[in-house]
């Protein structure tokens, strides 16, 4: 008997391949395509679209910055997890399928690049869902057969990892130098609780809150960190002055805002705006800017300018008081600007080795020929004299107090008067010139005026106001009050760029809405004939002017009663002065669209040409390493603290959730800060990654914060949570995560592609 069975049979040989002989390798090559094709196609797609629409290396910055954020996290995870010898699957940047030649086996793991760059993951052997995993059963290197204490330093391995990688990109910064904008006061937004204490533009903020010194981007998480009713304690030097003054604003979170603010904007620099952005020009299309003699660009330095007490010549602008090095003072520029309003400015700019001259012809307002109804005072400054002489302002305690500005009566050279009414006066006095009120242009009004008494050296500055005043159920006009002209504010730049805020008369420290109600048009305007007395404007759409002279319409804007005063400034911001208006008939009648044009209104010089400056910005650099790491260790810290306050302000809806950003809001900014400077950009990375480290350490379940609530459970218990509770956490918790991805998604497309907010 064979000693074999098998003896007499053939033996299967694989035949050795004849010498040039490719067809095992074509063969296996092809089914690589195949099994691989979809991931093919997208990696060619997504490589062409960056070669045609952006620059492949700023892009290469970004995909490596954010995969290294990434990359250091799982690899926290990995690490730990090989330390406390943990069997680990596979090791993914990315997750779905491998990216074509990114995915390589070495000794028992899988390393990986995943299509799907919205994350990473360590696979280990008994991670799954508490014993679910066969393999990991018996397997002693089994991730749940290690003690609590090695499962719970491999959990939070990546979260450290994270806050490490965002120090060292801070240290790094703080050894070069990181440009940070100072707290300076660009400007003031009408209404707000800074308007309201009295801060101004130009003024030094050197304290918010215990932040002493602080930059201006320390002022946003300390605001948004109060709570209703709160007031934050605010020291400021005024503009031309040394002895710091103490106020206690109470943020407001108005309408139209995604989170509580002072309402104050940081302060720019005589350096015309650089972006690397395809034909990008630092001016508002269709503005005298956009055709000035010599076209400006970004990167211009402004260093002299029309001088308005020699109109023929032209002057250095005065260097800044605060940083004499850091270039001409921006406030010297402003003023000129409003002296030399109606009259061609000619600017003086540097650009690389050259000095240019360029001219920029005046800027007029855009007149719709309509006279809008008087609102509420709704704001009064503290200690103004507004405040001083009795001027009653609306509130959300007293909705029914709030006084209707009906006549401002401005003394004027030589016993004369100029009296705004919004009615007929009757038997005036032949030396009073009476005019309409129109509560638009009554801020230009009293401007117009002071600079008339101050060139006839008129002693009398007081303006006499009289108001309707609510008490009880009726209304009836009251006596007169009377209010000083406060100089000090003749130049201060207050805003109007919420639908909430009212139109500012700072000279007298007050704030009034103008209502979106028509009081009359006039019979030759743009708006003789389409809008009657009575009509309400319920909605606005504006037309603006692209670089290469095109005209957008944007969405419409629903308005409230109230809220013309932010319709009037957005309009005047937007050339070429075309809005469409949907407008309910008087008495409720029906609602129609109106397109308006405005027409260029000789009367109203303005100071704004449609310049746009960058940002001032000051350089914080370490004196050393130690100095450095300090500095570093201070950031990272604030940050964290700024994130979870956020979090904790968002839950109980003192901040918008609207306020997130997600992948493509990330990897927007980081391409734009990759573009422009690498230091900031990786001062972003920084911020990036210890953003992920405070939010993966959340305790929602599938974060690493998730598992780690388990774990300390399962410390306290002495045994693992069930295993049914486990799973049904992980799927809330994988629902939740997944809900939020599509929230954020959706408000970056609508942010990045509709340019709504």
């Amino acid at each position: 008997m064979d000693a074999n069975p098998n003896a007499g049979d053939p033996v299967p040989v694989t035949p050795t391949p004849a010498p040039g002989d490719h067809s095992a390798e074509v063969s296996a090559l092809k089914s690589w395509v195949r099994e691989n094709a979809v991931s093919l196609v997208i990696t060619v797609v997504a490589v062409a679209l960056v070669v045609r629409y952006l620059d492949p290396i700023d892009t290469l910055k970004v995909v490596l910055g954010l995969g290294l954020i990434i990359f250091i996290h799982e690899l926290g995870h990995f690490l730990a997890a090989k330390w406390c010898d943990v069997h680990v699957k596979t090791f993914s940047i990315g997750f779905g399928p491998a990216v074509p030649f990114c995915s390589y086996k070495w000794g028992e793991t899988t390393y990986m690049v995943g299509i799907i760059p919205l994350g990473g993951y360590v696979s280990m052997i008994g991670e799954g869902d508490h014993g679910g995993e066969d393999d990991g059963e018996e397997d002693p290197r089994s991730f749940r057969k290690k003690t609590v204490g090695q499962r719970m330093l491999i959990i939070s391995a990546g979260v450290v990892m994270n806050l490490i990688l965002g120090m060292a990109c801070f240290v790094a910064a703080y050894l070069h130098g990181v440009q940070e904008k100072p707290a300076v006061v660009g400007t003031v937004e009408s209404g707000s609780a800074a308007w309201r204490v009295g801060i101004r533009a130009d003024d030094d903020i050197v304290q918010i809150g215990s932040r002493k010194s602080p930059y201006f981007d320390d002022i946003r998480p300390i605001v948004m960190a109060s709570q209703k009713g709160e007031q934050v304690p605010v020291v400021v030097v005024h503009a031309g002055q040394t002895t710091p003054v103490e106020l206690t604003p109470e943020p407001l979170r108005d309408e139209g805002a995604r989170f509580p603010t002072l309402g104050v904007t940081p302060p720019s620099r005589l350096t015309l705006l650089s972006l690397k952005q395809p034909g990008f020009k630092p001016v508002v299309p269709g503005s005298p800017a956009a055709s000035a003699s010599v076209p400006l660009e970004g990167g211009d330095r402004l260093v002299a300018m029309t001088d308005p007490d020699k109109p023929d010549q032209i002057t250095p602008i005065k260097p800044d008081p605060r940083a004499p090095d850091a270039g001409p003072d921006i406030e010297d520029f402003y003023r000129r600007m409003v002296r030399l309003a109606g009259q061609p400015v000619t600017l003086r700019v540097q650009r690389g080795g050259q000095t240019l001259d360029s001219v920029v012809q005046p800027a007029y307002r855009a007149d719709l020929g309509v006279r809008m109804q008087m609102g509420k005072v709704v704001a009064l400054r503290r200690g103004g004299p507004a405040e001083a002489a009795g001027v009653l302002a609306w509130s959300e305690d007293q909705p029914n107090q709030g006084d209707v500005i009906k006549t401002v009566k401005l003394p004027e050279p030589g016993g004369k008067q100029t009296w705004f009414a919004a009615g007929e006066i009757k038997n005036a006095d032949p030396g009073v010139t009476v005019q309409k009120l129109d509560p638009v242009l009554l801020p230009l009004e009293l401007k117009k005026w002071f600079d008339r008494v101050e060139a006839a050296k008129e002693a009398n500055r007081t303006v006499k106001v009289e108001v309707f005043r609510r008490e009880g159920h009726q209304e009836k006009a009251t006596a007169e009050l009377a209010v000083p002209y406060d100089a000090a504010y003749r130049y201060d730049r207050e805003t109007v760029v919420l639908p909430n805020s009212p139109t500012p008369l700072g000279g007298l420290g007050l704030a009034y809405w103008v209502d979106a109600v028509v009081f009359d048009a006039d019979p030759s305007g743009p708006a003789a004939g389409k809008l009657n007395p009575g009509d309400t404007v319920t909605a606005v759409r504006f037309k603006t002017a692209t670089a290469d002279g095109a005209e957008k319409a944007g969405e419409w804007e629903e308005l409230k009663a109230n809220q013309w005063a932010f319709a009037e400034a957005s309009f005047q911001s937007r050339p070429p002065f075309r809005v469409d208006l949907k407008v309910q008939r008087k008495d409720g009648g029906a609602v129609e669209e109106v397109p308006l044009e405005g027409r260029e209104d000789l009367r109203w010089p303005t100071d704004d040409r449609g310049l746009v400056w960058a940002y001032d910005v000051r350089v914080q650099k370490a004196t050393d390493i130690g100095d450095a790491i300090s500095l570093g260790a201070w950031r990272t810290a604030r940050f964290v603290r700024v994130v979870y306050l956020n979090l904790y302000a968002m839950a109980f809806g003192r901040v918008s959730a609207k306020t997130m950003s997600g992948p493509l809001t990330i990897a927007n900014v980081s391409y734009r800060f990759a573009g422009e400077d690498f230091w900031q950009f990786l001062l972003f990375l920084g911020m990036i990654s210890v953003n992920l480290a405070v939010v993966n350490f959340l305790p929602i379940p599938v974060l690493d914060g998730g598992h780690m609530v388990f774990l300390l459970l399962e410390k306290i218990l002495g045994r693992p949570v069930p295993e049914r509770l486990f799973a049904a956490a992980m799927w809330v918790g994988l629902a939740l995560i997944l809900s939020l991805m599509v929230f954020v998604l959706v408000l970056d497309i609508r942010r990045l592609f509709f340019g709504w907010f």
